[in-house]
């Protein structure tokens, strides 16, 4: 009976230190896949005609908010994270046609943008809402 005791802590022993290990290996993944996953069902990723296929540089925040569009200037070749967080879906849209990415209510979308230049944007949506990306 004795032997059967010990058996039976070390199992235990055993299923807490696979317990522990599991957890431990969880956390290395990566914080944010669960807003991957939500940026992979409702974004668009819209690169610029000239755009690199990948990008190796920063990401910054357009925030579409009110039906009015943020203040953005952006080094060319950034990543543009644009975030709807309106209730209705808006588009980013370039004034010459050179980009046009929409973005679902409360989504977000990604443009790369790979020319230096003063871009005025516009919602094909919304005719009131004009606004500005500088890229450097």
């Amino acid at each position: 009976m004795p032997e059967d005791r010990l058996h039976g802590r070390l199992g235990s022993a055993i299923g807490v230190a696979v317990f522990a290990a599991s957890l431990a290996l969880a956390g290395c993944g990566s914080s944010n896949n669960s807003s991957d996953a939500t940026t992979a069902s409702s974004s668009n990723v819209t690169t610029a005609p000239g755009a690199a296929t990948t990008v190796a540089g920063s990401t910054t925040t357009l925030t579409i908010k009110d039906h009015a569009f943020s203040a953005l200037t952006v080094k060319a070749g950034d990543s543009i994270s644009i975030v709807n967080d309106d209730g209705v879906a808006h588009t980013v849209t370039a004034d010459d046609g050179s980009f046009d990415v929409s973005v679902a209510a409360g989504a977000t979308g990604t443009l790369v943008i790979p020319a230096a230049g003063t871009y005025a944007i516009h919602c094909r949506i919304h005719s009131s809402m004009h606004g500005t990306i500088v890229v450097t």
